[in-house]
């Protein structure tokens, strides 16, 4: 299981010279996990669960393919042959980057990863976002999302729906209210998937369910978090 450590929000300028894509001065979201050290199922695998319920990952590309003299246009994630923390962390990396052009549409957006020599599981990832808020959606459902791939879950429908639902925070004010119909409504996808996805919110502490002395309707609410202050906290201290 992916565990998140920390979100930390700053320009990072010592990570750029790491990738030449990124765009000087650019802010960036750092996010600290610990990786599974005994995952299920192989990387490969992984990427291909990923790919087939995020198909925008194929048009990625990766540094590696650079440096080994690719052509510039290159595309694919490149995976490690002997190292699944550093795999499973540069997926996490690009899934987080997936998610938040979904939800910023930036055009391009960059990110590094860059693995402690000890302890091993550990990397910190560096991804360019505009906004703290976007980034830590981003990177919360990413996790999520990882995880239910290592578990060998369903991710589709959900996730994608999922996204759907979090660009859905954005254009609500913080308290707004949110119901299964609501949802269902400007995501365009049905009722019952909307549940799943207001669960999914919930569960991850994007929203929160809203609780009624009296409520004619049997509808359950979800009230809408400060995404900001819910999701950036400072880094821990590592060994």
């Amino acid at each position: 299981m992916i565990q998140l450590q920390s979100l930390a929000f700053g320009p990072f300028a010592e990570v750029e010279p790491l990738n030449p894509c990124f765009i000087p001065g650019h802010s960036k979201l750092r996010v600290t996990v610990d990786t599974d050290p005994n995952p299920h199922l192989p990387e490969r695998q992984l990427l291909d669960d990923l790919q087939q319920t995020f198909p925008g990952l194929v048009r990625h590309s990766c540094g590696i393919q650079r440096a080994a003299g690719d052509a510039p246009a290159a595309r694919g994630i490149v995976l490690l042959s002997d190292d699944p923390s550093a795999n499973q962390a540069h997926l996490l990396e690009h899934l987080m980057l997936e998610y938040l052009s979904g939800l910023d549409h930036a055009p391009h957006l960059s990110g590094v990863t860059c693995a402690y020599a000890s302890p091993a599981e550990r990397s910190d990832i560096f991804i360019e976002c505009k906004a703290a808020d976007a980034g830590g959606v981003a990177a919360t459902l990413a996790v999520d999302t990882l995880n239910a791939a290592l578990a060998d879950q369903s991710l589709d429908p959900l996730y994608p729906d999922a996204l759907l639902g979090a660009a859905i925070l954005f254009r609500v004010a913080r308290g707004h209210r949110l119901t299964r119909a609501d949802v269902a409504r400007r995501a365009a996808i049905p009722v019952t998937r909307a549940a799943a996805v207001l669960d999914l919110l919930c569960r991850v502490g994007l929203v929160d369910p809203e609780e009624y002395a009296m409520n004619f309707s049997g509808e359950p609410h979800y009230r809408v978090v400060g995404l900001c202050e819910r999701l950036i906290f400072r880094p821990r201290c590592h060994a």
